[in-house]
């Protein structure tokens, strides 16, 4: 008899064990319905290290429940805001891509991780035009000009001093320059007075000494383009007025401008 309860007992546990787990599981799901809608966000594919570019291929996109999204979080329609990004520290992984793991306003103490062994990173001083509003950001390249006085002579000469330099940050903005999760489309009306470049120690001891005595302009290259114009002799106002240069300037302009990008490569 003894042994006849042992069991009913156990029966009626394994029951109710049963019962509680259905429940358990009835309000997990209904809990997860209340969460709302699945969100996409971003996580890390393959380990990321500190202090390095996101490539594309290093995401993935994962799913959570809209009310348990990790907090500062990255939607799958930011992804390219953080590709270009550096991380700050390593992401592994699996882990989500938060905004405190990448380069933003507040991460300019980094720059010294993102300059090159035997390079200088230089601040030069830019306004609106030379940003060309808000359009330049960190990754880009520019050539930049320089336009002068010549001591003793009236003339005012404008001479290209570097060519496919490449722009390390836009005033504090490191990585694509732009702040993941509160992003401003490219374009912005973001004030910036520095643009910081990537040189040599002469490169940047040219830079230092032509801003103290002229105006430095940027141009914005290519991103394939990496070919560096060797026959450039500066411009003045002789040029200006002389017929055949311009013509010359304007027949080298229309057989460049012909070319697409790719068939500028073929050429190389």
């Amino acid at each position: 008899m003894n042994r006849k309860l042992v069991l009913l007992f156990s029966a009626i546990l394994a029951l109710l064990a049963l019962v509680l787990m259905q429940f358990y599981r009835q309000n997990l799901a209904e809990e997860l319905g209340v969460a709302g809608e699945r969100v996409k966000i971003l996580a890390a594919r393959s380990d990321i290290p500190a202090y390095s570019v996101i490539e594309r291929s290093q995401l993935t996109v994962v799913e959570y429940p809209k009310n348990y999204l990790p907090p500062r979080h990255t939607t799958k329609a930011l992804v390219d805001d953080v590709v270009g990004q550096t991380t700050t520290f390593t992401i592994r992984k699996g882990q989500a891509i938060l905004t405190t793991d990448l380069a933003n306003v507040q991460s300019e103490a980094h720059l010294s991780r993102v300059v090159s062994a035997g390079m200088r990173a230089l601040a030069i001083p830019v306004d609106k035009v030379n940003t060309f509003g808000g359009l330049l950001r960190p990754k880009d390249h520019v050539d930049v000009l320089g336009t002068f006085q010549k001591p003793g002579e009236g003339d005012v000469n404008t001479v290209t001093l570097l060519q496919n330099v490449a722009v390390l940050a836009v005033g504090s903005r490191l990585g694509t320059g732009r702040d993941t999760g509160q992003s401003k489309k490219r374009g912005g009306n973001n004030r910036t007075n520095t643009v910081t470049v990537l040189v040599t120690p002469e490169e940047a001891e040219l830079l230092v000494f032509a801003q103290d005595r002229g105006r430095l302009s940027l141009t914005m290259r290519n991103e394939e383009d990496v070919n560096t114009e060797m026959e450039l002799a500066g411009k003045n106002f002789a040029d200006i007025f002389r017929p055949e240069v311009r013509k010359r300037i304007q027949v080298k302009r229309d057989d460049l401008q012909i070319l697409t990008p790719g068939a500028r490569r073929g050429r190389r």
